[in-house]
């Protein structure tokens, strides 16, 4: 009777100016401790360096956003 409701993760993508190793350790650490986030990484290889957000569905983009602007980086949704 009853389905196994299986949540699929959402992949939110960010454009920044993270742009080195250091700053994407701060990043990284930061959004671990955001409820609902389960993985990030940062692309530094890419012209704009492009932050990747594993998380919930229930996670808003906006508390992203919001967290890594609080760090003095620029930070916008792709």
């Amino acid at each position: 009777m009853f389905k196994n409701i299986v949540e699929q993760p959402q992949i939110l993508v960010f454009g920044s100016n993270i742009d080195t190793t250091l700053k994407a350790r701060v990043v990284h650490d930061q959004l671990l401790n955001l409820s609902g986030v389960t993985d990030i990484s940062i692309d530094l290889e890419n012209w704009e360096p492009v932050l990747r957000v594993e998380c919930s569905s229930e996670t808003l983009p906006e508390l992203v956003l919001v967290k890594v602007l609080s760090m003095g980086f620029r930070c916008y949704e792709l």
